[in-house]
């Protein structure tokens, strides 16, 4: 077994999905793999726990429950009210309807409309995850050494 600093000295290359109890997957790596870095906070402590036991090859299922905030806490400043004429033309203004924005030059938010009225659109950026019991599915295909 590999000794992991939970500092991020290692980077494990992984395919993984997520589902909420439903059984329908929510998110994934697809059929392509990504990298997770431990203690970065890209994932729940408790799986990165369990990804810590884990070598290259192995596969784990495991429940992370809404009481494990995996995807962190709700939180009321995440909920955006915009002004109709700047929410963006080619999105359909309508409750349930999902918006991409810019939150820095590296990346963006994902938000799902809640209410609207003829001059403004309700936001909530939080994560759709938050609060639910989920599983995790991992597959992990290589662990590799952080160097400099």
């Amino acid at each position: 077994m590999i000794g992991i600093d939970l500092e991020g000295e290692w980077v494990y290359r992984v395919r993984y999905r997520v589902l909420p109890q439903s059984r329908q997957e929510f998110e994934s790596s697809d059929d392509g793999s990504c990298k997770m870095s431990v203690g970065a906070g890209f994932v729940s402590t408790c799986v990165q726990a369990e990804l810590v036991r884990r070598s290259a090859g192995e596969r784990f299922s495991m429940p992370v429950t809404a009481g494990l905030a995996a995807f962190g806490g709700h939180d009321p400043a995440l909920i955006q009210t915009v002004p109709l004429v700047d929410f963006p033309q080619d999105i359909e203004a309508k409750p349930g309807a999902l918006v991409a924005c810019s939150v820095d030059a590296d990346g963006f938010s994902a938000g799902q409309v809640l209410k609207v009225n003829d001059r403004q659109v309700k936001v909530d950026f939080n994560h759709p995850m938050i609060g639910k019991n989920l599983r995790f599915e991992v597959e992990v295909l290589a662990v590799m050494e952080r160097h400099g």
